[in-house]
């Protein structure tokens, strides 16, 4: 048995991913970050995967990392359960356990780091319905954990005023982008398949109120109005917000995706005029790699981590409201596509943000914790 000291990752919020195709967010960054994680290896710990399910879903690249799996229900009382009983602890062992996906029960607080990615529920607690318990419960974890770490800036400073967290407890490390999965690709039969007939913007996941999609359906209406000539593609938008604009739905002007591949969506991003970002808040904003990766400009609001991911690459609304987005985009009718923006500044901006350089910084984060006992 190895006697270096072990981490511990919970990974359930990767594991639909194996069943459904596609995760959340917080999946697709934990899987990223685990797939990195497990081609590092690095030479002074053990990093020890962990899920818990009775379909017996699991990670399937175990290869290079030690892997347990509970087949017990992934719900809060079993959970709760092997908690009380520290199961993890007695049958695998861990120096620290790390929890990628925000808050959830932990057996040993003081030996857990959470991964938060952001406090969007404490910006609009009124989208989420947010209890006075569940903010105590927040703040009693994040004060008693060993670490956290988060995303940006921008998600690290909600840490500290929502929670009153001590700012040295908190570690900033950004997400990438995989340029494997994310790349240009040209394939002109996605277009077809989707019902997309001219050039277009592209707003990807705007199912969420904070996503602002009411504010982008007004300003595509008025630049439809002001002569705007390009179809608006959304993926995945609320029907609620939607319906009132049925009629560009209807007359084409809008296009609907939901629950595409990966494959479509990357031809979807490299084959948009521009994709479009009008969010209230995020904690990071992969759109916009993602976006850029497949080489496509983003038009974007300038608020929370935006600018943090964006840097002087993507073109700010000057201010997020339907007259301004919808300037823009005319503005951008008329430059071409590949005058946007510096191949080369894309690709040195494209360069901070790699998975492996994120698995590093969580591994020294690891180290230093383990140094520090």
């Amino acid at each position: 048995m190895s006697s270096k000291p072990k981490i511990l990752i919970d990974i359930n919020s990767v594991i639909p991913y194996y069943g459904v195709g596609h995760v959340t967010g917080v999946g697709r960054s934990t899987l990223e970050l685990v797939d990195a994680m497990s081609n590092l290896r690095p030479n002074d710990l053990d990093i020890v995967l962990f899920s818990q399910n009775t379909r017996g879903l699991k990670y399937p690249n175990v290869g290079k990392l030690c892997y347990y799996h509970f087949y017990l229900p992934n719900r809060r009382g079993v959970k709760n359960i092997i908690n009380r009983l520290r199961l993890k602890k007695r049958l695998i062992g861990y120096d620290l356990i790390h929890i990628p996906h925000n808050t959830d029960e932990t057996e040993d607080l003081k030996k857990t780091i959470y991964t938060i990615h952001d406090l969007i529920v404490y910006r609009y607690p009124e989208m989420w319905g947010l209890t006075d318990e569940e903010r105590l419960e927040h703040k009693r974890i994040a004060k008693g954990c060993r670490h956290i770490i988060t995303c940006s800036e921008a998600s690290k400073n909600d840490i500290i005023n929502f929670w009153g967290v001590s700012a040295n407890k908190i570690s900033v490390i950004p997400w990438g982008i995989n340029r494997k999965r994310f790349y240009p690709n040209s394939d002109k039969s996605i277009l077809k398949k989707y019902g997309v007939t001219r050039q277009y913007y592209f707003c990807c996941s705007c199912n969420h109120p904070r996503k602002n999609l009411s504010l982008l359906l007004s300003a595509y209406e008025r630049y439809l109005k002001k002569g705007g000539k390009m179809q608006l593609v959304l993926l995945s938008p609320g029907e609620k917000e939607l319906s009132p604009y049925n009629y560009l739905t209807d007359s084409g002007n809008i296009i609907v995706v939901r629950g595409i591949t990966d494959t479509d969506l990357v031809a979807l991003y490299t084959q948009a005029h521009a994709s479009i970002m009008v969010s209230l808040y995020e904690g990071f904003g992969l759109p916009i790699l993602e976006s850029l990766a497949c080489g496509t400009q983003v038009l974007c609001a300038y608020n929370s981590c935006f600018p943090e991911v964006g840097g002087n690459i993507i073109k700010y609304f000057d201010e997020l409201t339907d007259a301004c987005v919808a300037k823009t985009m005319l503005e951008f009718d008329s430059i071409p596509k590949d005058q946007m923006f510096d191949i080369d500044l894309l690709e040195k901006h494209l360069a901070r943000f790699t998975w492996d350089n994120c698995a590093r910084q969580y591994i020294k984060v690891y180290e230093g914790l383990l140094n520090d006992r």
